[in-house]
């Protein structure tokens, strides 16, 4: 793609250990890219490497839930109360599944009684499911109910929930439903030892190597590791309708009006030159990533950096990611991704557009 390395260098320049790959995806094929600052040169294809893919996880819960409601093993418009056990909350008598997927539910960003600080580098790996049950048995968010507000503990419990309806682990489901049906083969809460040869170290924006992150009970919510090639291979499906599960992936592309406003199961909505776009980004303590894609000019682009957008000291304020997520403004501290794919993208969409009027 021309200008490619023009569009990337704001965002690659002075990133010691970077890898950066990018996936341009059309109806009938794929192109990848890669960005690499670091002077070992790596055995590993640039399409192959695997990142955590943070926040986008959230795509993949969400579609879970459609899929387990077409096999009618719930309904996502089943209150949550009905699969919390051990608990006894009117609150969660007054959401649904689709609040939780659509973060519409009134929960917080986190809960209440998660203390990132107790372990900044790993801030997820200590909250535990006694500590969500504890969290929910006074949560009352009522007043906030039908409102967005992006939520990680929501889409946690969603993704608990649907483990203990299935009987299944959370990497159990992503296979049967959704990574298997679409041979996106490197795509896993927990990596097997050839995996983790692949798996990427993450950076901090200030370039010190982090660890990886354990999501625990927060698996649900951001816990998935893949390559720019499975991702491409999902953002093609969700372009595509001859896949073994595009009425799901359908169903996620439409709009459902809560509140005063449009939601959607998993995705969030924007506009770039005109046009309406689904996308979803991601971010932990070493990585960001971000993917979109418009349906009318049957296009996307998927982004992975093994670079977080900030200093591993200020763990405790990562939340501007969210904030980002709504204000789609950047946050004060390091960059991230978001920027240069949305670049990226309105170059494949000018490109594709001016085709369409050749």
């Amino acid at each position: 793609m021309e200008d490619l390395e023009n569009i990337v260098s704001d965002y690659t320049k002075d990133k010691k250990h970077l890898h950066l790959v990018i996936g341009i995806i059309r109806e009938k094929d794929i192109e990848y890219h890669s960005f690499s600052n670091n002077k070992k040169k790596s055995m590993i294809p640039p399409e192959n490497m695997l990142f955590e893919i943070g926040s986008i996880t959230k795509v993949f819960t969400s579609i879970l839930l459609l899929e387990m409601e077409r096999e009618k093993l719930l309904s996502s418009d089943d209150m949550v109360g009905k699969f919390v056990q051990n608990v006894e909350n009117d609150y969660l008598n007054k959401i649904t599944l689709k609040s939780l997927a659509t973060h519409t539910s009134g929960l917080p960003i986190l809960a209440t009684n998660h203390i990132l600080a107790k372990k900044r580098s790993n801030p997820y790996s200590m909250y535990t499911e006694e500590d969500l049950t504890a969290f929910l048995s006074d949560a009352d968010y009522t007043d906030s109910i039908g409102s967005f507000g992006y939520s990680n503990i929501g889409v946690a419990l969603l993704g608990n929930i649907l483990c203990k309806v299935s009987g299944s682990k959370y990497d159990e489901l992503l296979k049967k439903y959704i990574t298997s049906p679409l041979k996106m083969n490197e795509t896993a809460v927990m990596l097997d030892s050839e995996q983790d040869g692949r798996f990427l170290n993450g950076h901090a924006s200030t370039g010190k190597r982090v660890p990886h992150w354990d999501l625990s009970i927060h698996e649900g919510a951001g816990g998935i590791k893949s390559s720019v090639s499975d991702l491409s291979l999902f953002v093609q499906a969700n372009l595509n309708d001859d896949n073994p599960i595009a009425s799901t992936l359908q169903k996620s592309h439409l709009p459902i009006w809560i509140g005063n406003s449009n939601r959607y199961f998993g995705w969030g909505e924007d506009k770039l030159q005109d046009k309406g776009i689904l996308w979803h980004n991601g971010g932990s303590a070493g990585f960001n990533s971000y993917l979109a894609f418009n349906k009318e000019l049957r296009v996307g682009v998927v982004l992975l950096s093994n670079y977080s957008f900030f200093s591993n000291s200020l763990m405790d304020y990562y939340f501007a990611q969210f904030i980002k997520w709504i204000t789609k403004k950047e946050p004060s501290q390091g960059t991230m991704i978001d920027s240069t794919g949305k670049k990226i993208f309105e170059a494949i969409m000018s490109r594709e557009k001016s085709l369409f009027t050749q």
